[in-house]
């Protein structure tokens, strides 16, 4: 439910930690109102604790992470896992369904409003980048139908069955 309505709070590295310090705020909360239904007196000291949590977990659900420029994504040399996927028969094709249907939220400087940085820092904008990521573009795109979300818009069954087509290509 969360990750539906708050997407600051799951498209982060830190998105475990996130979910810890919601949980965590509702324990300070419950703490205070079972003290104050107990004693008849709440401790103040929990409403500070629940704020700097708060503010702890804005502050994560903002810090990008180390993303490459697109000079230096372009610019390096692949590793010999990424090699293999980048040099399948069936890549460009892959590659053009994964830039066409996910650069839009997944690049360094996001094009969908209200996106500022790439969803859980993942960008596919370079071959290298869509390489990197193979096995998170198959799970998401490819077999299910989890990216992009259903509210953004359709992605064409054709460019679904090129990359699980690239994908299995590569891993047999």
């Amino acid at each position: 439910m969360l990750s539906n309505h708050y997407p600051l709070a799951f498209a982060t590295e830190y998105a475990w930690i996130i979910a810890s310090l919601v949980f965590l705020t509702g324990v300070t909360i419950r703490h205070y109102f079972n003290t104050k239904h107990a004693t008849g007196k709440g401790p103040m000291w929990t409403w500070g604790a629940t704020a700097v949590i708060f503010v702890v977990m804005v502050a994560l659900s903002t810090v990008s992470g180390g993303i490459d420029s697109y000079e230096e994504s372009e610019g390096r040399t692949l590793t010999p896992h990424e090699q293999k996927f980048a040099s399948a028969e069936s890549f460009e094709d892959a590659y053009y369904a994964v830039t066409g249907n996910c650069s839009m939220c997944h690049a360094r400087e996001p094009g969908w409003e209200g996106i500022v940085a790439p969803p859980k820092g993942i960008v596919l904008e370079t071959e290298a980048d869509v390489a990197r990521h193979a096995k998170v573009v198959y799970l998401q795109a490819g077999l299910s139908h989890a990216m992009p979300p259903p509210n953004a818009f359709e992605m064409d069954p054709e460019a679904r069955d090129q990359i699980v087509a690239w994908y299995r290509d590569v891993t047999g």
